[in-house]
């Protein structure tokens, strides 16, 4: 018993780098580390693990959580081991909480790349808009996702490739920042 306390403790070195990481205060990676034990006493969150954690920061209900939550963990899965640990799970909150706008984007990246090529295409870019759609509880008959994602990419493809890299994707929004409210689930 003794054994696990300690090794689900925290050393100075590993607190230092997530304070320098994610610019939270050693009081804050604490007590949020003690919430991520408590939801996952092993220090790894699986797919169902992070669902179940995740759903309880939310205010949605659960259809409505549980495809954006399967987008996020992936985009947090940053190793794509199927496990988030602590610091994956931290650094990401971090970043989409409070990063910068650059930042925020990489991770929107990530969480559009389903199948993790460096490039996002049309088809990967509906699905997540359409459960953004739902989670937010927007009418997709205002502005279907599939117009919204041409929309998209009639912007910001710059060599109409129909594919997005991350440089098209980060630059793209930076330069039309009402795209952000549009594709990013990570918005104030």
């Amino acid at each position: 018993m003794g054994n696990k306390i300690e090794k689900n403790r925290l050393d100075q070195t590993v607190i230092d780098k997530l304070m320098e990481e994610t610019g939270l205060e050693r009081e804050v990676i604490i007590a949020w580390r003690k919430q991520f034990l408590m939801a996952c006493p092993s220090g790894k969150m699986n797919r169902k693990n992070f669902y179940k954690f995740y759903r309880t920061l939310r205010v949605e209900s659960d259809e409505k959580v549980k495809e954006i939550a399967n987008f996020v963990f992936t985009a947090f899965d940053r190793d794509s081991n199927g496990k988030i640990d602590f610091n994956e799970f931290l650094c990401g909150y971090a970043i989409t909480s409070l990063g910068t706008m650059r930042q925020k984007l990489d991770y929107v990246f990530a969480l559009y790349d389903k199948d993790k090529n460096n490039s996002i295409d049309r088809k990967e870019m509906i699905r997540v808009i359409s459960a953004m759609y739902d989670l937010l509880g927007k009418p997709k008959k205002d502005y279907p996702p599939e117009r919204c994602v041409e929309d998209v990419f009639s912007l910001i493809d710059v060599n109409n490739d129909h594919t997005l890299t991350k440089d098209e994707f980060i630059d793209g929004v930076l330069k039309n920042p009402y795209l952000s409210d549009i594709i990013s689930p990570f918005n104030e």
